[in-house]
């Protein structure tokens, strides 16, 4: 049985891959909503049926679907797969989609974990899935949270590079708090490890899981040569993690994202 590791005690538990994408410049960016603080885009085909409300998500290595959405769509079930996160483990079976399109754009082979977000997550309620690194990654892409917009394949920005190294394939970038993964499925600002403060709320993943945290003041955030001042952030022990937390991009008025090159741009210009 294959073991995938995930660190994600926001919104999410993650996998892996690889796919084939394809995009062409031309298209028109897609629509973007801000649900319970992460984006989501409702023009997401799978194998051409659709249109579905997805959450897109930069912290988790893999795709989700709900699984009565998977069984609608007579997706081909691979091997079951063990996923680990700081809340524990789980088993979540495999399919994949033959073609995967959002705002015109497409991706072929994408695999997606089965798993049922009715009342197991803090998922927007009207999301039928997450897509996370194994599609993202493959793309140049404008995140604008300000205009509400996400441009696959967007033409480069102009701004301050913030190289970016990958951490279980996700962007993990340099601060004075450590190394973050930055998320846009956290809705908050995650640090690993341990607080003042008593545990003072919980965290639900997609998969049903559970973690406690503690929620206090942020402290300052310094990214490049900025200081940012968050509201709040959520202490929780992960050992063996590789990032020192979670950095989410709803911080930020939009982040332009070059996976061809490495890098991001916070609130960059055209």
């Amino acid at each position: 049985m294959k073991i995938l590791r995930a660190l994600l005690p926001s919104l999410l538990s993650a996998a892996t891959l690889v796919s084939h994408a394809q995009a062409t410049p031309s298209f028109p960016p897609s629509a973007l909503k801000l649900m319970a603080g992460v984006p989501v885009v409702n023009d997401v085909y799978l194998n051409g049926q659709g249109p579905f409300c997805f959450v897109l998500d930069t912290g988790s290595q893999t795709n989700l679907i709900d699984t009565r959405l998977a069984r609608k769509l007579e997706l081909p079930l691979g091997d079951p797969l063990v996923l680990i996160n700081p809340a524990g483990q789980t088993t979540l079976r495999a399919a994949k989609v033959k073609q995967l399109a959002v705002g015109g754009v497409q991706a072929r082979d994408q695999e997606f974990l089965l798993t049922d977000f009715d009342g197991r997550s803090i998922l927007p309620p009207d999301a039928r899935g997450i897509l996370g690194q194994e599609f993202l990654a493959h793309f140049d892409y404008l995140m604008d949270l300000q205009h509400r917009r996400f441009a696959l394949s967007d033409p480069p920005r102009t701004g301050r590079r913030i190289g970016f190294s990958l951490i279980f394939g996700r962007m993990a970038l340099q601060t004075n708090l450590g190394s973050l993964v930055l998320d846009s499925g956290a809705s908050v600002l995650s640090l690993f490890r341990l607080s003042s403060g008593p545990s003072t709320a919980q965290l639900i993943s997609a998969s049903g899981q559970h973690v406690a945290v503690s929620v206090q003041a942020a402290p300052s955030l310094i990214l490049g040569d900025s200081v940012y001042h968050l509201d709040r952030a959520q202490y929780l022990v992960v050992s063996d993690a590789q990032e020192a937390g979670l950095l989410p991009v709803n911080a930020f008025h939009a982040v332009y994202v070059s996976n061809s090159e490495h890098y991001v741009l916070i609130n960059p210009q055209p």
